[in-house]
């Protein structure tokens, strides 16, 4: 049977999936073959899925299941058909062989990088499903688990290289990764994860919105607000825009604080800030004036293309030594 090789580095955020070519929502529901109204259908053993905005529960440890391994099927399939020459060769039972390139925070790559391996590993020994009704046969014929933020500052870090310290802040959707870099080098004894990402901000208004017995408010809704999007902000009471706004504000003081308390000098230190969470909050932690030098990092998907830099660095590292 011809093969055909591919690469796909992969951020697996609670909130979205990156690639180097897709953002897409990190939750699906199984369609029942149910119109997809123009969404792309994954068909995996015996079942139809598609994607929703509608969150799926947080998961501490993302291998318990098979929901991220469906989630990485949509991803692989994505970029499969972003390339015209892979695609014209994954004609049905070509087997497609995929090195993951992942991440995982960097105080947890040692702990669960094995774990991480492993899933990918026997999940996608070789799996046949269709996309968009294009069948595929894949095979994960090898995993590359890299550190999360710190992968994405080596898209643009001689923008940084004047910056002997760094603090390094990854505010996802359930946690927030910090990390000191000391010469563009990791310093690990300054290194832990937050369990305060943006989703529990979205929890605590939604708790204050049932407290005054109301409906919750979709996640798309409240980020709208925080971004201020005029469409959005014009669509709710004013007293429901001022609740969503002061519970963010006073979100991102407490979240700066523990950020502080964890070791970080946010006044002295420049600041680096990745993530969808980071870019969401943007305006509110640069009006409280609680960091010196904020610099934000506005590409979404920073870590799937650092995790293409570090791969393509160990190729041409091995190639240079055989």
């Amino acid at each position: 049977m011809d093969q055909v090789k591919i690469s796909v580095p992969i951020d697996h955020g609670n909130r979205h999936i990156k690639t180097i070519n897709h953002v897409f929502p990190a939750s699906y529901v199984e369609s029942g073959h149910l119109p997809s109204f123009g969404g792309d259908v994954l068909n995996y053993y015996g079942k139809e899925y598609t994607l929703t905005d509608q969150r799926m529960p947080q998961k501490t440890d993302k291998t318990k299941d098979d929901s991220y391994f469906i989630l990485t099927l949509f991803a692989i399939s994505k970029e499969l058909e972003s390339d015209a020459d892979i695609l014209a060769s994954a004609v049905n039972g070509t087997m497609i062989e995929v090195e993951l390139l992942v991440g995982l925070p960097p105080m947890h790559c040692r702990e669960m990088g094995e774990r991480f391996t492993r899933y990918f590993k026997e999940h996608g020994e070789h799996v046949v499903f269709k996309f968009n009704q294009r069948s595929y046969a894949i095979m994960v014929k090898d995993v590359f688990v890299y550190p999360q933020a710190y992968s994405a500052v080596l898209t643009f870090k001689e923008s940084l290289m004047d910056s002997q310290v760094i603090n390094l802040v990854d505010v996802g959707g359930y946690t927030v990764d910090i990390l000191q870099l000391v010469g563009l080098k990791p310093d690990m004894s300054v290194c832990t994860s937050l369990y305060s990402g943006v989703n529990t901000l979205f929890q605590r208004i939604n708790d204050r919105v049932r407290a005054k017995g109301s409906q919750n408010i979709p996640d798309s809704i409240i980020e709208g607000i925080i971004q201020n999007n005029p469409h959005v902000v014009s669509s709710y009471s004013s007293e429901r825009v001022e609740l969503i706004r002061s519970c963010t504000e006073q979100f991102v003081k407490e979240l700066l604080l523990d950020i502080s308390q964890a070791g970080l000098d946010l006044v002295e230190n420049r600041t680096v800030f990745v993530g969808g969470g980071s870019i969401l909050l943007r305006e509110y932690i640069e009006k409280t004036g609680l960091v010196a030098t904020p610099f934000f990092v506005e590409d979404i998907k920073a870590n799937a293309k650092g995790y293409q830099l570090l791969y393509e660095n160990r190729k041409s590292t091995r190639a240079h030594n055989q």
